[in-house]
């Protein structure tokens, strides 16, 4: 097992975990925030050489990602 970090979380956040954690039918907050880390890991390691992040709705329409 790894080593124990805690969070503060505002509101907002604890709203948008609690979210997170329902949509994608994770079992713990903690599989959501691994989960988002890896997302996030990826997509700085693509912008960070000049690529780009996209999101494609189901209608065809994409939206890009700004990742700072």
């Amino acid at each position: 097992m790894g080593d124990m970090t805690t969070f503060i979380l505002d509101a907002r956040s604890r709203k948008a975990l609690e979210e997170l954690r329902e949509n994608i039918g994770a079992s713990s907050n903690s599989e959501v925030i691994r989960r988002a880390l890896t997302l996030l890991q990826e997509a700085s390691r693509t912008t960070r050489k000049n690529g780009q992040v996209l999101l494609r709705a189901a209608d065809g329409v994409e939206k890009q990602i700004l990742i700072g």
